[in-house]
């Protein structure tokens, strides 16, 4: 069985966020797509279910230990691989059909850097943290001090969503991945997304780090399928800005820094003040290698 190795939000070997991709996975069942994936040992892996004539892409996605919904970085180094391969066209729009439900993709061509991929990505409910800040950073290796307390601490899905003062802040974190589950996982959080508008470069609004310990992964590099709830969190409470008469604001997340894992996802918010119509990230990837796996 062939799986490719991808870097997902960069175009550099070896950082960003790696992924497998298996192109021909209808046969195989769950068990066996998670075997793979353990094997892989990339944070997902993506598994495509369609036939290369069918209009819609569906995919599965698995990390080590478990089956999730949706995956960003997976789904970026899917579509550029199909992409690369010339099994779609680029420039184009398809559909992603996954566990999570149905999302629109395009693929812009970018000349020598491959082409990009973007997701209208799903977007979780906000509810309130069912865990408090005095229990919480301690198990970051963090402190309440920390915390921005001009935006709000929330529940989106499996994740908290926790604003912190400064990049600073972020990169001293040193999450403790089973007193992390010890905490969350009894209200069904598998992992922490905590971000910073004290970004490092030009153009981007926010750095940002994602523990995931319930998921196996201690620290995923690079989030795509956070990055768009970012974006639209980001226009809801004012640190992007929609124009009056409706458009498009645009920027970029920084992540993976800590861990000298660099990748860089574009985000694009649609709508007007007080309307979000679209949230979207963006990214190109790199085929980094084929792997063969045989059954045993």
């Amino acid at each position: 069985m062939q799986v490719q190795i991808i870097d997902a939000f960069t175009r550099t070997p070896g950082v960003g966020n790696r992924a497998g991709v298996m192109l021909d996975a209808a046969s195989l069942d769950a068990s066996t797509m998670q075997r793979i994936a353990a094997v892989v040992s990339a944070s997902e892996t993506a598994f495509v279910l369609s036939r290369p004539e069918d209009p819609t892409v569906r995919l599965r996605y698995f990390t080590p230990v478990d089956e999730i919904p949706f995956c960003g970085h997976a789904t970026v180094a899917t579509f550029h691989l199909l992409a690369e391969r010339g099994l779609l066209r680029s420039p184009g729009v398809y559909r992603l059909e996954c566990p999570a439900g149905t999302f629109d993709i395009e693929l812009e061509p970018r000349g020598t850097q491959g082409t990009r991929v973007w997701i209208v990505t799903p977007q979780p409910a906000a509810q309130v943290s069912p865990v408090t800040l005095e229990a919480l950073m301690p198990t970051l290796g963090g402190r309440v001090e920390q915390v921005e307390p001009a935006l709000p601490v929330i529940r989106q899905g499996h994740r908290l969503m926790v604003p912190l003062k400064r990049r600073e802040d972020l990169e001293s974190l040193t999450p403790r991945g089973a007193v992390m589950n010890a905490l969350l996982m009894p209200h069904g959080v598998r992992g922490v997304y905590l971000f910073t508008l004290d970004a490092k470069e030009q153009g981007s609004v926010a750095q940002a780090r994602y523990f995931v310990p319930g998921f196996g992964i201690l620290e995923d590099p690079v989030t795509g399928s956070a990055a768009g709830p970012l974006a639209a969190y980001l226009v809801e409470h004012g640190a992007l800005r929609l124009p009056e008469q409706g458009g498009t604001v645009s920027g970029r997340i920084e992540q993976g820094d800590t861990l000298g894992k660099p990748g860089r996802i574009d985000i694009e918010v649609t709508g007007k003040p007080g309307r979000i119509e679209r949230a979207r990230v963006g990214g190109v990837a790199l085929t980094v290698m084929d792997a063969t796996i045989v059954a045993q």
